[in-house]
């Protein structure tokens, strides 16, 4: 967030009575700084604005930030804490050649969307962003988030975007919290999350947090009472970021939805804390839904909250949740949803879109906003028994249910003819919550069916991930998954090239049914892509938090020819595979697939050559593919966030695209054989 945000406050939501000044402002528009419009004109026009400058404003549209957005003299002003369609009096704090951002001083006039914010910290702290927000306003304007980036940055026409599946209610959701602490020279402690654009904490205070679970609110006020109350807490040092010293720096808390535990951990810049086996035994009394508290050590400056190491004070050092029928294990450091009730409607949704199951997310309680059971073919579907299928459209349809010994499942090159085994791919597999829970799906409601084998390979980067998602397939009892550790961007083309020494020219031949993308906030990496239209599965499902780099993604896979689309690295060739995956192990190697040419399940036998000599990748129709459907999934209410799941089909009647990953989307060759874009690791999810 920008500097001049800093310490703004929200106008109330009451308007007050206009001054008399202002009463014969309002007739004389374009008078003095207060500027309001020309008469017959649009406001400010010919009026260059200028920092400190007065004036009234009145948005019309939200950015993608949850600011306002207004018009002035043709520029666009940026105002926070503002809704459209209130009449404001705002400052100028910045300008800019094409903008401005102004700080609102009086709401003179509230829009027929804003409500009164649940929260007395609403923008002082700087967690929620669209508190004043009337909730299905809300999910609107995240739906039109989302098609405006597929129509401005991924040129994709009309695209079938549904409405935002929301949470009913959109309150106390998150099931993780990274809450900072702070001494004041008073011997007070604060601790709370940090005022927009700066560093300076606000507290909680007695009233918690409004979007956090309430359990987390109990682990703070707990901490607090040790801290100010005990002869060890009141020794106990807080972290001073800009001198890096003190103790300790974050409390972090974790909870589990379904099973009620909760873990604690206490972020260290040291060894430890002055009566830390006490205080653990403290937390866990005053809060019994602890079933663990932890230290974690960082000694190193910086923003990032967890350090390396962590240790246990009292108790386990993980808990347990359950998400979609199956059980988690959950460290301190895992990657999991921190909102667990969308979360399971979200990975219903794509593994709906993936395996081709009827879609029937309904709300948590209750219809809900957005829910899928307010639409008639969804009612019909539940009530009936009937399996729903997403049109391209975006609408619901309905088929009948597939009859016992039928499998529903798309069914692409690799399992023609019904003889070979469905594969599905998870790349950014994290802990292997999606994976796991696909696996369960084949296993229990569309394999057993027909007994057609199956597979599930999951990619992820960070090793204690892995481990953690092999703890789980075996807490699930899950087999025929295989957890690869590696780039995903390293990974995708080395299985690519081996795939296609193995399996010939044709696309898809031997390849995954379907692969699943569910990167961080930057997006796929360009070679990760390149991957993918190698491989050419008959679906991609992509699950994106970031609706600016899902169009831009999405331009590459549907060659729209964005500019926004990055140029793709070529993949490398088949024998240079093989020497890879002997000098990079797990991480160039996905298990029964060596590279240099084992089959996979569902190849041919021989067939192809080693690549072309020089791109090393033969040239040959690149694949396109059609955006079926894209649904929003509000993971994150009263804040600027949205997530999505995007149901992509190959077009096999699409033009002819000359050597799959080694072009960009002009059609210029862009690397030489080999080329891999190395990746930054996990990333920020």
């Amino acid at each position: 967030m920008s500097r001049e945000r800093r310490g703004a406050r929200p106008p109330t939501n009451r308007p007050r009575s206009a001054t008399g000044r202002e009463r014969r402002h309002r007739h004389r528009p374009g008078a003095g700084d207060r500027d309001g419009a020309a008469a017959g004109g649009t406001p400010g026009a010919g009026r260059p604005l200028r920092p400190g400058q007065v004036i009234e404003l009145e948005p019309h549209a939200l950015a993608a930030g949850g600011d306002a957005v207004a018009r002035y003299g043709g520029m666009a002003v940026f105002v926070p804490w503002a809704v459209p369609g209130d009449r404001l009096r705002v400052r100028v704090v910045d300008v800019k050649p094409r903008f401005a951002r102004a700080e609102p001083e009086a709401l003179l006039v509230p829009g027929p969307g804003r409500v009164d914010p649940a929260c007395p910290l609403f923008a002082r702290c700087g967690g929620c962003r669209l508190q004043h927000l009337a909730y299905p306003q809300q999910l609107a304007w995240k739906r039109q988030m989302v098609v405006d980036a597929l129509e401005r940055i991924g040129r994709i026409p009309d695209p079938p975007v549904g409405e935002t599946l929301g949470m009913d209610p959109p309150w106390y959701y998150r099931n993780k919290a990274a809450i900072p602490v702070r001494r004041l020279p008073s011997g007070r402690v604060v601790m709370g999350f940090f005022a927009p654009g700066t560093h300076a904490v606000i507290d909680l205070e007695a009233t918690g947090c409004a979007i956090q679970h309430p359990v987390i609110n109990q682990v703070v006020a707990a901490l607090r009472r040790w801290l100010e109350e005990d002869p060890d807490g009141r020794a106990t040092s807080t972290y001073d970021e800009t001198r890096h010293q003190g103790l300790l720096r974050h409390l972090v808390v974790r909870v589990g939805l379904r099973s009620g535990e909760a873990l604690a951990g206490l972020v260290v810049n040291g060894e430890g804390l002055p009566g830390e086996e006490r205080l653990a035994r403290y937390l866990r009394r005053e809060v019994p839904q602890l079933v663990g508290v932890v230290k974690n050590l960082h000694r190193r400056p910086g923003n990032a909250i967890l350090g390396p190491e962590t240790v246990p004070l009292d108790g386990r050092p993980w808990i347990f949740d359950e998400l979609g029928g199956l059980r988690f294990r959950i460290s301190l450091e895992s990657f999991y949803q921190v909102n667990p009730v969308q979360a399971e409607r979200l990975y219903r949704l794509a593994l709906d879109y993936a395996l081709g199951r009827p879609i029937t997310a309904e709300a948590p309680k209750g219809p809900g906003p957005g829910s899928l059971a307010d639409e008639p073919a969804g009612r019909r579907a539940l009530a009936t028994g009937e399996a729903a299928s997403v049109t391209p459209g975006g609408a619901m349809a309905t088929r009948a249910a597939p009859a016992a010994g039928g499998s529903g499942l798309p069914t692409g090159d690799a399992t023609a003819g019904g003889g070979a085994g469905f594969w599905l791919v998870d790349a950014y597999a994290g802990i292997g919550t999606l994976a796991l829970l696909a696996a369960a799906r084949l296993r229990d409601g569309v394999v057993a069916q027909d007994r057609r084998s199956w597979r599930v390979t999951a990619i992820e980067v960070v090793p204690e991930a892995t481990e953690d998602a092999r703890t789980n397939a075996a807490l699930n009892g899950l087999e025929n998954v295989e957890f690869v550790t590696g780039a995903v961007e390293e990974v995708l083309p080395h299985l690519a090239a081996a795939l296609q020494e193995a399996a010939g020219t044709g696309p898809g031949r031997g390849g995954p049914d379907v692969v699943l993308l569910d990167p961080p906030r930057k997006g796929c990496d360009p070679a990760a892509l390149a991957a993918c239209l190698e491989l050419a599965p008959p679906r991609i499902v992509y699950v994106s938090c970031n609706p600016v780099t899902l169009a831009r993604d999405l331009a590459v896979l549907c060659d729209t020819g964005s500019p926004a689309a990055p140029p793709l690295p070529a993949l490398p060739r088949p024998a240079a595979a093989a020497g890879a995956a002997g000098a990079g192990g797990e991480a160039a190697m996905v298990e029964g697939v060596p590279a240099g040419g084992a089959t996979a399940p569902g190849a041919a036998a021989g067939g192809g050559t080693a690549g072309d000599a020089q791109g090393g990748v033969r040239p040959r129709r690149r694949p396109r593919y059609r955006v079926v459907a894209v649904r929003p999934v509000d993971m994150f209410p009263q804040t600027a966030h949205v997530e999505c799941v995007a149901l992509l089909e190959r077009d096999d009647g699409g033009g002819p695209a000359p050597g799959a990953g080694t072009t960009g989307p002009a059609g210029t060759a862009t690397a030489t054989a080999g080329a891999i874009t190395a990746g930054t690791g996990a990333g920020d999810r």
